[in-house]
């Protein structure tokens, strides 16, 4: 009998779906208590989990929450024809433009866009948008209402599906201020490594283990710094996205968009202001014909008026981790500028 070959490259299985989903409702859980979910061995949790991420199939990605006034932006894109790449490999080095993702469709890229304020945003469009030769349009809106992102999907169920998971690591801590050089000190390094050990942290923070483990905890519990699960899109279960660009009537929006971020398809629901679209929406697709019948379906079941759609064909830099052109794993550019890696000035985060 001839062998089949997988048409993508990261095959997971069921219990790795099983795996991650445990993670991602609690990326940092402790071995033993992913292990007690999944029914294995957490030395055979941990190996399987990297294995996993040695393969580029997922992995733990760490940014700044939004509960701290955060501004988030999507801003697209049009380039010179044949620009496309060189324009995406410059823009993706910009610590506070995250995400740069390749479309099909009018424009060229999409790029998600977290700074601190309005001004830094204005500024990133002048310096950094409005100044590349090979940039011929820029059209940008803001977000006015995260309902849904990447940290609320689930491979398998609703958020907080794993029953059992010990997620005491996020829950716990004393209630001692955070300051802002903590936060610089540990976002950088989950950045790099969302389960970096305590024994990391500790060293980025100089102080115990113990005193560590109180600061990330209280930083993630509290939404100052936010973690996700990452599945790439050479994976056999979702290998293709679908955004949606929607006109709601506004009494209705956040209806109708709690409806959108229930879906369990949906990677990204956004609340939109300042544009021709005030919902922008991401979802999932097992096969490239269910765009269509998912359109179809969200046309048919909700208030809602589609002005524009796209598939996605290409992440060239994803929360910070950079792809190459194979879509393997090449590197992270952390949110915090050069600057702001140095130590910062006394300062409470509460």
């Amino acid at each position: 009998m001839n062998q089949v070959t997988p048409d993508h490259p990261h095959w997971l299985s069921d219990s790795d779906l099983r795996l991650v989903n445990i993670l991602q409702d609690s990326p940092r859980a402790p071995w033993a208590s992913v292990a007690r979910v999944l029914g294995a061995s957490a030395p055979t949790a941990r190996r399987r989990w990297r294995s996993i991420t040695d393969e580029g199939a997922a992995w733990i990605a760490s940014y700044p929450g939004f509960t701290w006034g955060l501004l988030c932006a999507i801003v697209e894109v049009r380039c010179r024809p044949g620009s496309v790449d060189e324009v995406a490999a410059s823009l993706r080095r910009s610590p506070r433009i995250v995400t740069v993702t390749g479309l099909t469709g009018d424009r060229d890229l999409v790029l998600t866009v977290l700074t601190r304020n309005m001004t830094e945003f204005r500024r990133l469009l002048q310096n950094e948008l409005g100044r590349g030769t090979d940039i011929i349009g820029v059209r940008s809106s803001i977000v006015s209402r995260m309902f849904s992102e990447g940290s609320r999907w689930r491979a398998l169920g609703a958020p907080g599906g794993a029953r059992g998971l010990d997620t005491t690591e996020a829950q716990l801590g004393n209630e001692e201020p955070i300051s802002l050089a903590q936060w610089r000190a540990v976002l950088p390094v989950l950045e790099r490594n969302g389960r970096a050990s305590a024994a990391e942290l500790a060293t980025a923070l100089g102080s115990s283990d113990g005193h560590a483990r109180r600061v990330v905890n209280r930083l993630l519990r509290n939404g100052w710094i936010q973690q996700r699960v990452d599945l790439s899109l050479e994976q056999n279960h979702w290998p293709h996205a679908l955004a949606l660009w929607m006109v709601v009537p506004a009494a209705r929006l956040e209806d109708t968009a709690a409806s959108i971020a229930k879906l369990s398809m949906t990677r990204l629901c956004a609340g939109l202001a300042g544009g021709t679209s005030n919902l922008y929406v991401i979802v999932w697709l097992r096969d490239l014909p269910e765009a269509a019948s998912i359109e179809a379906q969200l046309v048919r079941s909700l208030d809602v008026r589609v002005t524009d759609r796209a598939i996605l064909l290409h992440y060239y830099k994803r929360v910070g981790h950079l792809f190459d052109d194979n879509r393997a794993h090449e590197g992270f550019v952390s949110w915090l500028l050069p600057e702001e890696l140095e130590p910062a000035a006394p300062g409470s985060l509460s």
